[in-house]
């Protein structure tokens, strides 16, 4: 008798402790459907945005002269990083403790954009990405509230001293900005390596600002049975983007200073003009390349 008294007990014990291991795995271990959404959001919110893209063009017509704000709206929340390439953000005015921005670009000017940042942004054209926040209507006007990383904000909000040495990449960048737009448009890209959409055929020129530095011929038969000529962009030596490979003609040479040649000494600087034909995580392919002696 005492034997099946023990035995029940200890079914009944054994019971409670499968009971208390199942809640506990019910209350405390999360449904894995959970982290299976939440990288999907992300994943969403986590593109690259490009002002070449046909939805955002189409976006910015209907927002800025149908007044329709909702596809530009949609843009921006599928695109968690906006890059502004050849654009620059200038202050135009300000209101009620926010700073209105619009963004230069070449050949049109994009209105309709704020900061409500407690520094007021002193030098809004270093910056190069942003995000939205989302519109805000102020009076009857839809405007586009922004946030910045704080990389871009410390960019923004200073000021150089007078007579003071500024970093030669800032000034590298501010020259370009005013001089050679698609130089500032490689420089642009080359600090955020990703694969974006590619405005394909457009042409960088390596200027005095940034000559290439000629390294050595570089040979890859194995997968295109060409010859290359390799160098760095001098101006940002530390991106991935900087290594330029320039395909040899079928004899072997390239065009410098309008002439066909293979001599090319290791070490010489080069003034260089070329076209994109893809931007990719790791790599720029070139085409059309012209060198010329600095």
């Amino acid at each position: 008798m005492q034997n099946i008294f023990h035995l029940r007990t200890k079914r009944l014990l054994l019971s409670f402790v499968s009971l208390g291991v199942l809640l506990f795995f019910s209350v405390f271990i999360p449904d894995s459907g959970s982290f299976a959404e939440e990288p999907q959001l992300q994943k969403a919110n986590s593109r690259i945005g490009d002002f070449a893209e046909k939805e955002f063009q189409e976006g910015w017509r209907k927002y800025s002269k149908e007044k329709d704000a909702r596809p530009l709206k949609e843009w921006f929340k599928q695109h968690g990083t906006v890059h502004i390439g050849e654009c620059k953000f200038r202050s135009t005015h300000e209101m009620e403790e926010i700073q209105v921005l619009s963004l230069d670009c070449p050949g049109k000017k994009l209105n309709g954009f704020f900061y409500s940042g407690e520094e007021r942004l002193r030098s809004p054209e270093r910056i190069d990405s942003f995000r939205v926040k989302g519109p805000v209507k102020l009076g009857k006007t839809v405007y586009w509230e922004l946030e910045f990383s704080a990389e871009n904000l410390k960019a923004a909000s200073s000021k150089p001293a007078p007579g003071g040495k500024s970093n030669p990449e800032t000034k590298l960048v501010e020259k370009a900005s005013t001089v050679n737009f698609g130089l500032q448009y490689f420089l642009s890209i080359a600090k955020h390596p990703i694969d974006r959409p590619t405005p394909k055929g457009k042409e960088i020129f390596f200027d005095s600002s940034c000559p290439l530095l000629y390294l050595g011929k570089d040979a890859d038969f194995y997968w295109d049975k060409s010859l290359y000529y390799s160098f760095q962009a001098s101006c940002l030596p530390d991106s991935p983007y900087s290594w330029i490979r320039i395909k040899a003609d079928l004899s072997g040479n390239v065009l410098v200073d309008n002439q066909p040649t293979e001599e090319l000494q290791e070490g010489a600087r080069y003034l260089a003009k070329l076209k994109l034909e893809s931007v990719e995580k790791d790599k720029i392919v070139w085409s059309d390349a012209e060198l010329f002696h600095e």
